[in-house]
């Protein structure tokens, strides 16, 4: 009997601290699709893309390159001595090595061009959230993508209002994330 009147004392005390405790509110954002549909979004989008189009090009022209290369010694391979052979092989090795370190370093540019192109576009965008949370009395707001939100109420997304903000000119100007907040990850590229 003891522990029963305990029990109760304790869960009516839970109670009256749970109607004490802060309303909780929850949102969240696609910052991918921000990022596409806000007018400075797209302009660096675009921008990028030839960038990448640029260098997709050169890697092309050498892929063809090495694919001719590679198709005339095999049609040549019966009339070329053995050493001759392991030569031009050799010489097409190398330019195979060469085409994949420069792969990789257009990689590593596009990476760092996509980084100072969209940080400030996040940053800014960081702000309008900030702001919209504070206004709004959001306790917390989450990137869609980055969350792993695998679903939300349709009222609960924030991103048709952060677009529109944005294009609106909000927090144009100004740079950094908002005092006291965390920057958000970069969103993943896409290509």
């Amino acid at each position: 009997m003891k522990r029963l009147v305990l029990f109760r004392v304790l869960l009516s005390m839970g109670a009256a601290r749970m109607a004490q405790a802060e309303e909780i509110k929850l949102g969240y954002v696609d910052l991918q699709r921000a990022l596409e549909e806000t007018e400075d979004g797209r302009k660096a989008r675009a921008s990028l893309k030839k960038d990448f189009d640029a260098k997709q090009k050169e890697l092309d022209e050498r892929q063809d390159e090495l694919k001719k290369s590679i198709d005339d010694l095999d049609k040549k391979r019966t009339l070329l001595s053995t050493d001759l052979q392991r030569s031009k092989e050799a010489e097409i090795q190398k330019k195979m090595q060469e085409a994949q370190q420069i792969l990789m370093r257009h990689q590593q540019e596009l990476a760092g061009k996509e980084a100072s192109a969209l940080q400030p576009i996040v940053d800014r965008m960081q702000r309008i959230i900030f702001k919209m949370s504070q206004a709004e009395n959001f306790t917390m707001v989450f990137d869609k993508k980055q969350s792993g939100v695998v679903f939300a109420k349709p009222h609960l997304d924030l991103t048709n209002e952060l677009i529109r903000r944005f294009n609106g000119g909000e927090e144009a100007g100004k740079s950094g994330p908002p005092k006291g907040q965390a920057t958000p990850a970069a969103p993943a590229k896409k290509k």
